[in-house]
């Protein structure tokens, strides 16, 4: 997934560039740690794995965030994010289920990720383009036009606290190592922002501010030019 076929040894400069691009997408790929469920037909029987231990409580939690997620159809807003070395990116983000989000780093990150319905497509400006089939991202667990949870993923815990709810999910074919947890205002619920750990237990959190529900982003948001200036690296 989102395979990088750099050699660290050959050049300090691209290995670094390899490095914060992977941190990216793994942070924006966080909404679906537990993406190998959806892309397979064991995606049922793995979802035997969700915690035993959840109360009907935590269940019903889980099937409202179902419904939310499911029914978001045009999201947008700045993002805020925090890497584990404590490092601070930020830009502005555009959602259209099903298919299509935009994820667009201020500088100096200058990275671009794009959704078009059928590619995940990477660019930054020193560098061409490259896609990936949506279906094979874990960006497709966001964008598919069917989200459940329960049946999905592996749902590790529900925790409430006053005005929020955390719900921590994992992938349940145990390919992807860590976890990914979901923080929402309660009651009403509102995604307000995700972290995602990895198999070393380092975090990475992305934070959604003034977010606009329901305002249809345009078109050409989720096209991506393929200009590349002279010099560029492919």
């Amino acid at each position: 997934m989102f395979a990088l076929m750099i050699d660290p040894t050959k050049d300090p400069k691209i290995a670094a560039h390899a490095r914060r691009r992977a941190l990216v997408l793994a942070a924006i790929a966080g909404f679906a740690i537990l993406v190998f469920a959806l892309l397979t037909p064991l995606a049922g029987a793995n979802a035997s794995q969700t915690n035993p231990h959840l109360s009907a409580q935590d269940r019903a939690d889980v099937d409202r965030v179902t419904g939310y997620l499911t029914a978001l159809d045009h999201l947008q807003g700045g993002f805020l994010q925090v890497g584990p070395d404590g490092s601070i990116t930020e830009g502005m983000f555009y959602l259209r289920r099903p298919g299509r989000l935009r994820f667009e780093y201020a500088p100096p990150t200058d990275l671009l990720v794009v959704a078009d319905g059928t590619w995940v497509i990477v660019k930054e400006s020193d560098y061409a383009a490259q896609r990936y089939p949506i279906g094979a991202t874990p960006l497709n667990l966001l964008l598919a036009a069917d989200i459940d949870l329960m049946r999905s993923a592996n749902v590790q815990a529900v925790n409430r606290e006053p005005g929020l709810l955390r719900i921590t999910l994992a992938d349940p074919s145990g390919e992807a190592a860590g976890d990914l947890t979901l923080v929402f205002d309660a009651p009403e619920l509102q995604l307000r922002q995700w972290v995602v750990r990895d198999a070393q237990g380092l975090q990475t959190t992305i934070a959604l501010r003034n977010v606009q529900r329901g305002v249809k982003a345009a078109n050409d948001l989720f096209t991506v030019r393929e200009s590349l200036t002279p010099g560029a690296r492919r």
